[in-house]
């Protein structure tokens, strides 16, 4: 039994809409026997066949609650886990995230890949791990807390950093999860940048894209849409569009 996990802490997503969103897509995309789980700092109550787990309280600021993603490896779980964030949209087949590298944590390179081939931080919107070989991310973590947060700029900085010198993880091919506003949008970025106008909206001048008369362009073998920072999913045209009915 896969452990499918997501992380619903803080006021930014609605578990009636986003957790349920990326359950049901679960259920479209993923063919092999899971449990979804549901870390959280609240009562849900959905409508769905799901576990919650309560998250300790880390005492953080609204600014800092992606650290409550390394709850994700206390000793909750015992198996295969595979974890998506709320703002991730699957979009095809999963099984293949379950069978690449089996003995090797997954994890995405981070998308500044578009513009530097061999960057070497990952990105945490998509992993999967075999749950009892890095129980000491955790541990480490509640042991050290404040040094930790104070030293990286997010979870995924600080994994990057326990990964340096070990050679049990792998990347995900770069076509199967894909950033949005960086490599599908419009066909691209051209440049390096955050896809952002000089005001801070979203997106870009359309001739700082690659195919600017196109909404977005999608490879065949692409299952997860990343979306990081801005815009959020159900702020664009594609998040309303992959939106799954509840049938």
């Amino acid at each position: 039994m896969i452990d499918v996990a997501c992380v619903c802490v803080g006021d930014k997503f609605n578990p009636n809409l986003h957790v349920k969103q990326l359950y049901l897509a679960i259920s479209k995309y993923l063919h092999q026997p899971f449990r979804f789980n549901v870390l959280t700092d609240r009562t849900l109550d959905l409508d769905i066949t799901y576990n919650e787990i309560r998250v300790p309280d880390l005492n953080l600021s609204a600014g800092d609650m992606w650290w409550y993603k390394s709850y994700l490896f206390s000793r909750e779980f015992t198996g295969t886990v595979l974890y998506f964030d709320l703002d991730t949209i699957p979009i095809g087949s999963l099984d293949k995230l379950i069978d690449y590298n089996p003995n090797d944590f997954l994890i995405c390179q981070d998308f500044n890949r578009k513009w530097l081939s061999d960057y070497q931080v990952s990105n945490s919107s998509v992993m999967r791990w075999h749950a009892p070989n890095y129980y000491d991310i955790w541990d480490n973590f509640i042991a050290n807390k404040d040094a930790i947060v104070k030293r990286h700029r997010g979870d995924q900085d600080y994994l990057t950093e326990y990964f340096t010198d070990r050679n049990d993880k792998s990347w995900w091919p770069t076509t199967w999860a894909m950033s949005f506003k960086w490599e599908l949008f419009r066909g691209g970025l051209i440049l390096s940048g955050t896809g952002l106008q000089g005001d801070g909206t979203w997106p870009a001048d359309p001739n700082m894209y690659s195919y600017p008369a196109q909404p977005w362009i999608i490879p065949s073998d692409c299952s997860v849409v990343v979306f990081h920072g801005q815009p959020d999913p159900w702020d664009t045209d594609f998040g309303k569009q992959h939106l799954i009915p509840d049938v």
